[in-house]
């Protein structure tokens, strides 16, 4: 029989391993072959913009702090890499919006990692509203990097394992790239504050589409909302450092489309393509 977890006295449905984990009042289950993990998110007033919508920021931020989540259930969280200097560095998004939910709304997002290659991880998520309606969905890229190195290092088997996956599931996802802004019509300057660095002491990568975003006059994206988001970030962007972020805005027949260049002067840090629609 399996045991209580947390005070909680149905087991996980069959099929599952008997480690269980509780969140928000979910078990998080790990399969015998892969690892789906979901957790429930509150959307709070802090978070919405002025027609009480979830900010695209914040949903990208859900993401992310789902795949930390996800490695802390499995064992391989901040601690593992702090302890053994590695790091998983986000280098891609392609993030498909179908609906945005509002403030006080709760959103089940899941995450699961579905292979690696080499130094490569791949990771998929979806967003679902209390229905199971589809809000959003996204694939990623991840690399993992030896810290003191500063290079990138295979993935070994026991981070694999970890995750539930095995060596031979190394199928790539297809990811979409961003293209770069070719008249930049559009030019703002930043500076790298002491807030915006993360435990891997670098720009996280939520400033860089907040820099993308900030360079549009806000008049241009008003009575839009972004329906796709693609990300290729390129290099690490340090405290100190001056941040040039250029942008062109343009219509075409399936809607408006951004594109995005950041950089620090000398090279591209970052490519981003935003596709709107009108609300």
């Amino acid at each position: 029989m399996v045991p209580a977890v947390f005070g909680l006295s149905r087991p996980p449905a069959a099929g599952y391993d008997i480690t269980a984990f509780l969140l928000r009042g979910y078990y998080i289950v790990r399969k015998k072959k892969t690892m789906a993990y979901t957790h429930t998110y509150d959307i709070p007033y802090f978070l919405v913009d002025r027609h009480r919508k979830l900010r695209v920021t914040a949903l990208m931020q859900f993401l992310e702090d789902m795949a930390i989540r996800h490695s802390e259930v499995c064992g391989v969280g901040l601690d593992h890499y702090e302890e053994n200097q590695v790091a998983w560095v986000l280098a891609k998004w392609d993030i498909t919006i179908h609906s945005y939910p509002g403030f006080n709304q709760q959103v089940h997002v899941t995450t699961q990692p579905v292979s690696f290659r080499n130094f490569f991880g791949f990771r998929q998520y979806k967003m679902k509203d209390d229905n199971g309606t589809l809000l959003a969905e996204a694939s990623s890229l991840w690399i993992f990097i030896d810290l003191k190195k500063k290079k990138p290092v295979r993935v070994s088997e026991e981070m694999i394992n970890a995750f539930g996956l095995t060596p031979d599931q190394n199928k790539p996802l297809p990811i979409k790239a961003p293209e770069a802004p070719e008249k930049k019509q559009y030019e703002s300057r930043f500076a790298i504050r002491p807030g915006d660095i993360d435990t891997n002491k670098h720009a996280n990568n939520i400033r860089f589409v907040e820099w993308a975003l900030n360079t549009l006059p806000p008049e241009l994206i008003d009575g839009k909302r972004a329906t796709r988001v693609m990300v290729d970030y390129r290099k690490e962007l340090l405290y100190g450092e001056e941040v040039f972020s250029f942008a062109d805005f343009f219509e075409d027949k399936s809607g408006y489309i951004s594109n995005h260049l950041i950089s620090n002067g000398q090279k591209n840090a970052c490519l981003l393509t935003f596709m709107w629609k009108e609300t």
